[in-house]
C-alpha cells in the first residue's frame, strides 16, 4: 500500500477503532455473551452499541502513523479484550467444574450430553451450575458491573500502550487458582457427604455382608447427593453471588498491580 493510500485509509477509519477492538474482544470471550447460543451478529451489535456508549467517556487516541503500528495496535487491543473476557469466564467455568465434579462423585457422569453453550460434551449438572451462575450474574446486575469494568479497564490499561505480557499471564494464573478454589468450595459439601455415605455403606457391608450393598450403594449415593445439592443450593448461590460481584474488581486490581 502506498503512503497516500494509507493516509486515505487512516483518515477514513474511525478514531475509536481500538476501543471497538477491545470491547469486541471482551464481548467475544466473556460469558454470558460468549456462548455459542448467542448469534455472532448479536455479539457484534452489542460490541458496537457498547463502543458508541463508551465513546463519550473515553478519550480517543490518534491512530498510529504507520500501517504496521495500526495493525499491531488494533490487534493488541483485541488481545487485551480477549484476555479480560477469558478472565471473566473463569468464574462461570469454576461453577461448571464444580457441577462436573459433583456429577462424577454421584455417578451421574455417564449421562453426559452435548452442551450448545460451550460447543462440547459435558454433564447436565455442570451445565445447570453454569446456568445458575448466569442467573445470579444477571440478578446482581453483573452486566452493569461489566460495563463499568470495561470503562475502568481503559483507565487501568490505556489504549495503544505497550503492555507487559508477563503481567497478564501472572494475572490469569492467579485468577485460575481462584477459580479452582471456588470450584472446590462449591463441591466440598458433596465430597464430605459422599465420604460419610461411603463409610456408612462400608460399615453396614462389613457387618451384614449378605445384604449386597454394592448395587444399592450407587442408588444411595445418587439420592443422598442430590438431596445435599438441593439443600445446599442457597449456599452455592451465596458463594457464586460474592464471586460474581468481586471478580471484575479483583481482575482490575491485579492488572493495576495492587
Amino acid at each position: 500500500m502506498t503512503v497516500d493510500g494509507f493516509q486515505l485509509l487512516r483518515s477514513t477509519l474511525p478514531p475509536m477503532l481500538p476501543l471497538l477492538a477491545r470491547v469486541g474482544g471482551i464481548v467475544s470471550a466473556a460469558p454470558p455473551f460468549a456462548g455459542a447460543a448467542v448469534p455472532r451478529r448479536v455479539r457484534a451489535m452489542l460490541a458496537i452499541a457498547l463502543t458508541l456508549g463508551l465513546s463519550s467517556a473515553i478519550e480517543a487516541k490518534p491512530l498510529p502513523e504507520s500501517l504496521g503500528g495500526l495493525i499491531l495496535g488494533v490487534a493488541g487491543e483485541a488481545l487485551v479484550g480477549v484476555a479480560i473476557g477469558l478472565s471473566m469466564s473463569l468464574v462461570f467455568i469454576a461453577a461448571q467444574w464444580a457441577g462436573s465434579l459433583m456429577a462424577m462423585q454421584l455417578g451421574l457422569n455417564l449421562g453426559e450430553a452435548f452442551d450448545p453453550t460451550a460447543d462440547s460434551v459435558g454433564s447436565p449438572l455442570g451445565h445447570a451450575y453454569w446456568l445458575l451462575t448466569v442467573v445470579i450474574f444477571l440478578g446482581v446486575n453483573g452486566h452493569h458491573a461489566l460495563v463499568r469494568g470495561i470503562r475502568s479497564s481503559f483507565q487501568t490499561l490505556p489504549m495503544l500502550r505497550v503492555i507487559d505480557g508477563s503481567t497478564m499471564l501472572d494475572t490469569f494464573v492467579r485468577l485460575l487458582g481462584t477459580a479452582t478454589s471456588l470450584a472446590v468450595r462449591l463441591a466440598v459439601p458433596v465430597f464430605v457427604t459422599m465420604f460419610i455415605v461411603d463409610l456408612a455403606i462400608g460399615m453396614v457391608g462389613r457387618t451384614v455382608p449378605q445384604m449386597g450393598l454394592m448395587t444399592a450403594g450407587v442408588a444411595v449415593r445418587s439420592i443422598v447427593g442430590l438431596v445435599v445439592i438441593v439443600l445446599g443450593m442457597a449456599l452455592a448461590a451465596t458463594v457464586l453471588q460474592g464471586a460474581s460481584m468481586g471478580w471484575f474488581a479483583s481482575l482490575q486490581s491485579a492488572l493495576a498491580g495492587r
